[in-house]
């Protein structure tokens, strides 16, 4: 299974501009959302569109959401956040004991992880998030529990299990 190297996060900024119309604070908000969405989709095709926050990949088994929280990882995914404290853009995936999978996040994703969040099946102490570097060991962390704030902030790569993986 390939993690996220077809869904990565593509933030679009933009503005809404309609022929002199002002939308309010919560329309522009939901607008701003599905721009994001529509963005992403264009530059990782293939996925489908659940709501104006959240695209499913690999038949439901990746999950991207533009606007997060801790409250958006649910039991049995493992969760991964752009931003400290569990906030903004999220990606997602399940895993089970039985696949539990090296899993290469997308070049928009590398070097962005700052918070997650493991509620997957994998076995406990025996999944790590990794930073790949060229004739070194790996950096790593232990993907268990639950971290506003990982080790080595915004440079991990890929997920896996075991240290050399």
């Amino acid at each position: 299974m390939q993690f996220l190297k077809r869904a990565g996060i593509a933030i679009s900024t933009g503005c809404i501009a309609a022929g002199g119309f002002t939308a309010l604070p919560a329309q522009a908000a939901s607008d701003s959302a599905s721009v994001k969405v529509d963005s992403y989709m264009a530059a990782f095709p293939h996925g489908t569109k659940l709501s104006n926050n959240e695209i499913s990949y690999e038949g439901g088994t990746v999950r991207v959401l533009m606007n997060a929280t801790a409250k958006s990882c649910k039991r049995g995914w493992y969760c991964v956040w752009r931003d400290s404290n569990w906030r903004g853009p999220m990606a997602k995936w399940s895993a089970t004991a039985a696949n539990c999978k090296k899993f290469k996040f997308s070049k928009v994703w590398r070097d962005e992880v700052s918070s997650f969040w493991a509620r997957g099946g994998c076995p406990r102490q025996n999944y790590f998030l990794k930073d790949a570097k060229k004739w070194q060991p790996d950096p790593f962390e232990p993907f268990e529990g639950k971290k506003a704030y990982v080790r080595y902030n915004d440079r991990y790569d890929y997920a896996a299990r075991g240290y050399t993986d």
